[in-house]
């Protein structure tokens, strides 16, 4: 899955129930959120007319700060399996859980782009 659409998938889950609730357009605010382009207000639109759950499941309360440490342990968890993946040889696994530990903010742009191009060399540049 595309780093971006990951992020904007974690903002839904975050925001977009509590939004929908209280304005009725939880669409509109986590386009808002993530500071949306006008091709990512489209898909965030789409999203939510075709997957509805998304402005209604709550799942349980976080503060903002649990909603941080949440983020946090789940890329931790995402980077490890990376790392795992990579370990068995399984490239292409290593590069999805690579993916999701950047779309969870565990990994810097940097740090995200030197560890990919460390897997597709191991790899030899398939994918």
């Amino acid at each position: 899955m595309r780093i971006r659409q990951r992020q904007i998938l974690l903002a839904f889950e975050q925001h977009g129930p509590g939004y929908q609730r209280v304005t009725g357009d939880g669409c509109r605010y986590v386009a808002e959120i993530v500071k949306a382009t006008r091709d990512e207000w489209d898909w965030i639109y789409t999203h939510g007319r075709t997957h509805p759950e998304a402005l209604t499941d709550t799942g349980p309360v976080r503060n903002p700060q649990q909603w941080d440490d949440l983020r946090r342990e789940q890329g931790e968890t995402a980077f490890t399996a990376a790392q795992t993946a990579f370990d068995a040889g399984d490239h292409a696994a290593a590069l999805d859980h690579l993916d999701e530990a950047r779309a969870l903010g565990v990994l810097p742009e940097e740090s995200w782009d030197r560890l990919r191009n460390h897997i597709l060399a191991a790899a030899g540049g398939a994918r």
